[in-house]
């Protein structure tokens, strides 16, 4: 039995690579749990599918009613590896284990940042009760070397996305008028959180700078602490005309149906499977090169990658692209073909293979 464990109160993109792992190792007949917050989306998603969750409340990383819940909960389900999908499961799964269980660890790492260089730290990421890490980009794996974390303990496993997602058309019509789009406005369209490293008011900046005299339209897509500070930014650029705010939305395959153009402009980010997404429905794409993103991209061609903060740059790329229907058609025919790398099954394979070297044909429960 494989015991997945995430802190996450939230759905976003760690969580959905969670699901995709869960459903793909569900259909090899692989025993699993998943340990997360109680009523967080992650419950109710696994529920509804038929995934065995068990809920834990983890009021922090070093919560010991927590972890003592997930030591018992190892015992006596005779779990035989520990996957942690967020920082405060990974100290969680740590504390559960040390000097108690054998289990296997493996950590999945997501953020391109560097671990502070604190005692507790230094314990946390170095502890040899930490199997192996699998960060989601080469980019996680260098800053994690550079952490003094051996790198034969570090494997990289890319993100992965569903494209069986996106081999239909998804109606989008409806948006044009919910937003009062003009029927030959180009779109470009940003699906993040609106928090600091998704670094909007670089892109915001850069929707001022650009020349173009065709006429377009910018959808930011999310919601976060900084909504009021984008939106005033804006405004004090006299970009209300051009800057729509959708707020969250459950209906991303349409938005990207409506875009002619992705952006994601991010200062850091593990790999940032929104592009991934949107390549997948043959979008052209202006992008920073902040933490594993350049990993997925082909500068000129399929996107523009440009510096971080660099607004004159992605001004230049939006401009040009907005300026040139065969431009945008090259590049997003370029990005559908590509994206195949990114395949959820890699993922989930690769993830399997790397069970099996701890486990042998016990991963696949005791009938085998």
């Amino acid at each position: 039995m494989i015991l997945h464990i995430n802190t996450s109160r939230e759905w976003r993109g760690g969580e959905q690579q969670l699901y995709y792992l869960v459903q793909g190792l569900a259909n090899y007949k692989i025993p699993q749990m998943v340990v997360g917050q109680p009523g967080s989306p992650l419950e109710t998603k696994c529920k509804d599918n038929g995934y065995t969750f068990y809920p834990i409340e983890m009021r922090g990383e070093w919560d010991r009613k927590a972890y003592k819940n997930i030591r018992s909960l190892c015992l006596s389900n005779n779990i035989k590896l520990i996957h942690t999908h967020t920082a405060h499961a990974h100290t969680l799964a740590l504390l559960a284990k040390r000097n108690h269980l054998k289990i296997p660890l493996i950590v999945s790492r997501r953020v391109d940042f560097k671990p502070k260089n604190s005692f507790f730290s230094r314990w946390k990421y170095q502890h040899p009760a930490n199997d192996y890490y699998l960060p989601v980009s080469q980019k996680i794996k260098e800053v994690m070397m550079s952490s003094k974390i051996a790198p034969e303990r570090i494997i990289t496993v890319y993100s992965g996305i569903d494209l069986k997602r996106f081999t239909k058309q998804t109606p989008h019509e409806y948006l044009r008028e919910e937003f009062n789009i003009p029927k030959k406005a180009v779109v470009i369209g940003n699906v993040a959180a609106l928090v600091d490293h998704k670094d909007q008011e670089t892109l915001i900046s850069a929707i001022s700078k650009m020349k173009t005299n065709i006429d377009f339209r910018l959808m930011i897509v999310g919601e976060g602490k900084l909504e009021k500070k984008l939106k005033s930014q804006a405004e004090g650029l006299n970009l209300n005309d051009k800057i729509i705010f959708t707020g969250y939305r459950k209906d991303i395959p349409a938005l990207l149906s409506l875009f002619d153009i992705f952006t994601l402009t991010s200062k850091e980010e593990g790999l940032g499977t929104a592009v991934l997404d949107a390549m997948a429905c043959s979008l052209p794409i202006v992008a920073t090169n902040g933490g594993g993103i350049g990993e997925m991209l082909d500068h000129n061609e399929g996107a523009f990658v440009c510096p971080v903060g660099d607004s004159e740059s992605i001004a230049l790329g939006l401009d040009k692209l907005v300026s040139s229907e065969e431009l945008r058609n090259q590049f997003g025919n370029f990005n559908k073909t590509s994206v195949k790398r990114f395949s959820v099954t890699k993922t989930i394979d690769k993830t399997k293979l790397i069970y099996y070297s701890f486990l042998g044909d016990s991963l696949y429960g005791e009938g085998k």
